[in-house]
């Protein structure tokens, strides 16, 4: 990490250090790094399931939940979402200093707990996912179990990097750089792999895989941000000095506002450890074709939803630093009417097309069989219905936070975690099985974003903010989206239902059925749209226009 002097004098930038970025330009750019990195990560997944054996595929995704669970902890969420409104209000406000002192406590205090943390869950890795993950420690799954453990204890080093590299990001977000935080996922994937498939073939030993994570941590999540903040802007260069600072105001206020997020058991970061609790019994591989199809819905949601939500974050927390809180109400309003109008048809258009993807993405090696492909087409349509949802839920509970709430999220998510758990329990009893667990879960964001929405609705109707969001203003748009997507999702099925006798098993014939069932579907949704007038695609098809004029 880059350290000056701690007595080193400190001098105002005179020029404005943040760069003013549009909202949408910042998502698009988000937009594309975000599917860049999901595409490689996609790959990576692919190439997984196509060596190694169901057993090692299994333990290699199992493994993930434990480094998973420290980095949610320690930063995660309350990083992102709780340093950068207080970093920006100590900036905007022309205490530099404070700023840089509260960079160095937090990284300090944190990097310290994140090593001590670290060292005890290699200690207990076995005990821990024996409890978390019931169904491996038995006799049938010892393969499983071994691997698991052995690859945990690999990659849970990693979380230091993915924690100092989440610091940088926040800080590069904080200056409105956008694309050089982006990078940061893709280079992470590539060099995983780039490690692990030689290491591989050498060895045919699993572990390799978790080397790669490891090494590409320090790479993309850890050297590239560190990079992209000692190049910039020297107003914007991180100027750290060790200390241990807990009367620091700003980090005693970070703790308050991150320690809901980080003991709160909230639905968006659970569902996956959930599903690994209730699949951990299943078959060997079984795992694997849901957590394959979960990362589908993830590209997609990565490219539409989270990118909207990281980019208008630090928008949102400056509008309520300035006061402006009918601006923020207009902000999420008319964002969210948007994101619901791209991503509703989005999701359609995938359930229209898992199989296909399925085949085209993951239908190579060990994976390449019927049963494995059509359960994880199955599973990737079902948590393609909740795309929207969870798009929608992540911009949603960024109003909270940039209002400086983090309460309200996380406790509601947290009885809904409950009662998310609940529902994968009755779907799996019922024998439903990994399609229950993929239906349950977009049940849950479903149920995560109306109840966010709502609340945050009621929140800014109080006499504090008087600037109510308008759900009925976003209702409005959903309603007439939905119509479009139904008409829609009927007359793309009825293109599927006609073409599939006639194309065969092969890559091509794969491709040219998303093609043939696309172009119907999109035809028909574009036509629904301009004859119910949303004023979403009147607003895109009219932007598109001026810029063709223009070119």
């Amino acid at each position: 990490m880059p350290a000056i002097p701690s007595n080193s004098p400190v001098v105002p930038s005179t020029k404005p250090a943040v760069r003013a970025t549009a909202p949408l330009r910042a998502a698009l750019v988000l937009s594309a790094l975000y599917f860049l990195a999901r595409f490689i990560g996609l790959f990576q997944s692919a190439l997984i399931t196509a060596l190694l054996p169901p057993y090692a595929a299994d333990a290699y995704k199992y493994a993930f939940a434990l480094p998973d669970f420290l980095n949610y902890l320690v930063a995660g969420g309350a990083m992102s979402l709780t340093f950068i409104p207080l970093f920006t209000s100590l900036w905007d406000k022309g205490k530099e200093a404070q700023a840089w002192r509260f960079y160095s406590a937090l990284a300090s205090l944190m990097g310290f707990v994140l090593v001590a943390l670290t060292v005890l869950l290699m200690i207990f890795a076995p005990q821990i996912i024996a409890i978390t993950k019931p169904g491996l420690a038995t006799s049938t799954k010892e393969g499983t179990y071994d691997a698991a453990i052995a690859m945990t204890r690999v990659m849970l080093p990693a979380q230091l990097f993915f924690y100092l590299g989440g610091l940088f990001n926040a800080v590069l977000n904080t200056f409105k750089r956008f694309g050089a935080s982006g990078w940061t996922g893709s280079v992470y994937n590539a060099i995983a792999m780039i490690v692990a498939v030689p290491m591989w073939f050498a060895s045919n030993n699993p572990v390799s895989f978790a080397i790669g994570i490891l090494l590409g941590a320090f790479v993309g999540n850890f050297l590239l941000p560190l990079i992209a903040l000692r190049t910039g802007p020297r107003a914007q260069r991180p100027r750290f000095s060790f200390r241990i600072d807990l009367q620091n105001p700003s980090v005693r206020r970070f703790f308050r506002l991150a320690i809901p997020i980080m003991i709160g058991v909230s639905f968006p970061v659970v569902d996956v450890w959930v599903v690994q609790f209730f699949t951990s019994d299943l078959p060997a591989g079984e795992f694997s074709r849901i957590d394959n199809a979960n990362r589908l819905m993830i590209a997609a949601q990565g490219l539409l939803g989270q990118a909207a939500a990281v980019a208008a974050f630090p928008f949102l927390s400056s509008k309520v630093a300035l006061g402006e809180f009918r601006t923020f109400s207009e902000f999420l309003r008319s964002g969210l009417r948007r994101l619901l109008f791209v991503t509703l048809p989005v999701s359609v258009l995938l359930i229209l097309w898992s199989q296909p993807i399925v085949a085209l993405i993951f239908g190579w090696g060990k994976f390449n069989h019927s049963v494995p492909i059509a359960q994880t087409a199955q599973c990737f349509a079902l948590f393609s219905v909740g795309l929207f949802a969870w798009g929608a839920q992540g911009f949603v509970a960024r109003g909270f936070y940039a209002l400086g709430d983090t309460r309200t999220p996380t406790i509601y998510g947290s009885i809904l975690t409950v009662l998310y758990i609940g529902l994968c329990a009755v779907f799996k009893k019922m024998g439903f099985g990994i399609a229950g667990l993929a239906l349950a879960t977009s049940i849950g964001a479903a149920g995560q974003f109306v109840g966010l929405l709502v609340l945050l609705e009621r929140r800014m109707s109080t006499r504090r903010y008087n600037a109510p969001i308008g759900v009925d203003r976003i209702a409005g748009t959903l309603v007439r989206t939905f119509v479009s997507c139904l008409l829609m999702g009927v007359s793309g099925l009825f293109a599927l239902l006609l073409a599939r006798p006639v194309v065969s098993d092969n890559k091509l014939s794969q491709l040219l059925l998303l093609i043939w069932t696309g172009g119907v579907a999109l035809f028909v949704f574009i036509s629904a749209a301009n004859r119910f007038e949303i004023p979403e695609w009147l607003w895109l098809r009219d932007k598109f226009a001026r810029r063709r004029a223009r070119s």
